[in-house]
């Protein structure tokens, strides 16, 4: 496709076998153009047209469009006062080589593996004054939606999830509406015994509560093990309105920080949030570090996007 298509900036190719449920006799091609995020139909028509040339008697080749697989980090920055102006002056530091790494031919490639320990050294080296950091990370998909039609969904993540709480709310969406509920709803899941797949079902969250309203259960499956999330037919009104598209953003906590973009995902580094944190030791604000500021290593809070 490189030859035939000089504009791509990364490929993606595999077998239909691959898939779940299986598409055999087809190849599957994803291209990442080097300007914009998909490859127009009347140019996927081309390739294919001739790619035919190259094809393997029986083998069919299909042009998919580009699936991101989105990486949000939200990282709390130790820095030491006495070495740098102020703490704006720090975070503009790190986000400047936040965004760099993410430009970077590390990520922008099928195939790609985000290395949670590179982005920790990234972040560390980022200024003198930074003394240590907490970084939480999570993934993203944006599920596009066929508004007021029924319709099933799937969407895969590609890498294990991480089950904080078995009693569910390990899956964070952003806000839709579904036939028949008046208010805005949410996905949550509730893992099974055996922690390898969970039921979905919807709430809601009235304004300024923090308890959630069970609207329906059993809408669909996660399995947690292969990263998939499948919804039985349901026929979902409005989402989230990106680039002039109804989206549901769909977020979870992955089994390991090394994320890895298989198949057609293509990782993207995404909302990286900074927040800088005194270490009161370093500074010699608090040598015995009796208030030291403490910071979680693990993602919690809200149960929405």
């Amino acid at each position: 496709p490189n030859k035939i298509y000089p504009e791509a900036e990364s490929i993606s190719v595999f077998g239909g076998e691959d898939l779940v449920p299986p598409q055999y006799g087809k190849v599957f091609i994803t291209i990442k153009p080097r300007n914009g995020d998909f490859v127009p139909n009347i140019i996927k028509n081309n390739i294919k047209r001739d790619l035919k040339k190259y094809s393997v008697a029986g083998i069919v080749p299909e042009i998919l469009d580009l699936k991101y697989l989105f990486i949000e980090t939200n990282s709390k920055v130790y820095y030491n006062t006495n070495l740098a102006p102020n703490a704006a002056f720090v975070s503009t530091k790190v986000q400047r080589d936040l965004t760099t790494y993410a430009e970077s031919s590390q990520l922008n490639k099928y195939g790609a593996r985000f290395k949670y320990s590179k982005l920790l050294k990234v972040i560390d080296q980022s200024h003198e004054s930074i003394t240590s950091n907490i970084t939480t990370i999570e993934m993203r998909r944006d599920l596009r939606l066929a508004t007021s039609e029924v319709a099933e969904y799937a969407i895969d993540f590609g890498n294990r999830f991480h089950i904080k709480s078995m009693g569910g709310y390990n899956i964070r969406t952003s806000a839709f509406r579904v036939v028949n509920i008046s208010s805005d709803v949410f996905l949550f899941d509730t893992p099974q015994q055996d922690g390898k797949r969970g039921q979905i079902g919807l709430f809601s969250l009235p304004e300024g509560s923090s308890t959630p309203i069970i609207q329906r259960r059993n809408i669909g499956i996660v399995n947690y093990e292969t990263g998939r999330i499948t919804l039985d037919p349901i026929n979902i009104v409005s989402g989230k309105t990106k680039d002039n598209v109804q989206i549901m953003e769909i977020s979870v906590s992955p089994e390991s920080n090394d994320i890895v973009g298989l198949q057609d995902l293509y990782l993207q580094l995404d909302k990286s949030v900074v927040d800088m944190v005194v270490d009161q030791i370093s500074s010699g604000i608090d040598p015995s570090g009796s208030t030291y500021t403490v910071t979680t290593s693990y993602k919690n809070g809200s149960i929405i996007r």
